[in-house]
């Protein structure tokens, strides 16, 4: 099923002037009107500037760059999950460990769901001894390939600052975890 961000390019070839001016409104106007989404760039593929838009109908997700003479546009389908190599050898390895955003733990638990129903990832339990405040979760996932656990801390302040974390779970705590 072709989707917005299919569409966005009937009729253009981007990398004609007049088309690629038109190309970008089409694409400002899918963003304003809330069809499409910008979404975070877990890695850049074609250039460091690239920004990248979900389709929230079929999932699917482009980058585009914008000309920079001599490199013309660039307007391709990605996944993000195949970004760092091949994401079936460690699937929950292509997201950067440390400190995210609130719309990159977002995407991020989007992926993971497609990655639990893929069984390549299992979602875990924590154990009674993680205690968060009221105002925050941890979410545990095991890499099934790399026997990998990892850990999703989300924590969100009224008057504090966010605190949300993607981390590998160290061994000598993940020894405590009662199954």
């Amino acid at each position: 099923m072709a989707g917005i961000l299919h569409s966005l390019t009937n009729g253009l070839t981007i990398t004609k002037y007049s088309d690629g001016l038109i190309f970008v409104e089409r694409l400002n106007e899918a963003v304003r009107t809330g069809r499409i989404r910008q979404v975070p760039v877990v890695k850049s593929v074609w250039c460091s500037d690239e920004e990248w838009f979900l389709d929230p109908e079929t999932d699917e997700i482009f980058a585009y760059c914008a000309p920079n003479p001599p490199a013309m546009p660039t307007w391709q389908r990605v996944d993000p999950l195949k970004q760092s190599g091949d994401y079936r050898l460690a699937p929950l390895s292509v997201f950067e460990t440390g400190p995210v955003t609130v719309m990159t733990a977002h995407f991020m638990k989007m992926r993971i769901e497609i990655l639990v129903a893929r069984r390549l990832v299992e979602a875990l339990t924590p154990p009674c001894h993680v205690a968060l405040s009221s105002r925050g979760t941890e979410k545990w996932f095991k890499d099934i390939v790399s026997n990998i656990t990892y850990r999703l801390i989300e924590c969100y302040g009224l008057g504090d600052k966010d605190d949300i974390r993607w981390e590998v779970i160290p061994s000598a705590e993940l020894s405590r975890k009662i199954q």
